[in-house]
């Protein structure tokens, strides 16, 4: 994990260290199976691999590319944006947001409670597994998608790859079990990039599906159901 700061007179690139501040000027650059965990004195953040991102200040996010993921007990308000589009969320839980081609960007929550706002003006309440596009200057709502909670805990290393469990953890539990009480069947699917406005790519991993293929429409693979909990733990 290396970080540059955007002072005129501190460009040079450098290691982040352990315990180490990070100040609004500062960019923080992921390489590839990188990722690195901050806190605030209200929040929790974690910045994914490949990513390059900086907080202007505690309340905000700005990602250029990547994946992060932000997770509050407390009620805040906080600011995310890209290249091209912005937000702002009022409330708390556990987001997850991940930059886009097209200059927008992905805003999933995973379980949060509160709103999202574009700068165009639209609000959205959130729901748990409805991941929300936010697109273009003025900002506005995409397509709304409901992802599977349990393969986005299975799959997502901003959750799973950290020695300590979020704080937010137990809520996460309910969100997926609730999730599953509602579903008749598991969608084998994982939403991808969008290279632009028009086109969001979705990946699906079934039985008849090759590993690693790639489908631009959307689709719903149902698989035989299992005991929550054993679904909920990664097999050995």
């Amino acid at each position: 994990m290396e970080f540059i700061s955007e002072d005129i007179n501190a460009s040079e690139v450098k290691s982040l260290q352990k315990n180490q501040q990070i100040r609004p000027t500062t960019l923080l650059v992921s390489g590839k199976g990188s990722r690195c965990e901050l806190t605030t004195k209200n929040a929790l953040w974690r910045l994914g691999s490949l990513s390059f991102a900086k907080w202007p200040s505690t309340g905000e996010l700005w990602l250029h590319s990547g994946s992060a993921l932000y997770c509050s007990e407390t009620n805040n308000t906080v600011v995310f944006s890209s290249r091209n589009s912005k937000a702002t969320f009022k409330g708390k839980g556990t987001i997850i947001v991940e930059a886009l081609h097209n200059g927008g960007f992905k805003f999933i929550p995973v379980e949060a409670l509160g709103t999202l706002t574009t700068t165009k003006g639209d609000t959205q309440k959130l729901q748990d597994g409805r991941m929300l596009l936010v697109l273009i200057s003025p900002s506005y709502f995409g397509y709304a998608y409901d992802l599977d909670l349990m393969l986005l805990l299975r799959s997502s290393r901003l959750i799973n790859s950290y020695p300590n469990p979020l704080p937010t953890f137990d809520q996460i539990g309910l969100a997926i079990y609730v999730q599953q009480l509602k579903l008749k069947g598991k969608y084998d699917a994982l939403i991808g990039n969008a290279p632009t406005i028009e086109k969001l790519e979705v990946w699906a991993f079934g039985k008849n599906t090759p590993k690693g293929s790639k489908d631009l429409i959307p689709g719903k693979k149902a698989t035989s159901k299992k005991k929550f909990w054993n679904r909920f733990l990664p097999k050995d």
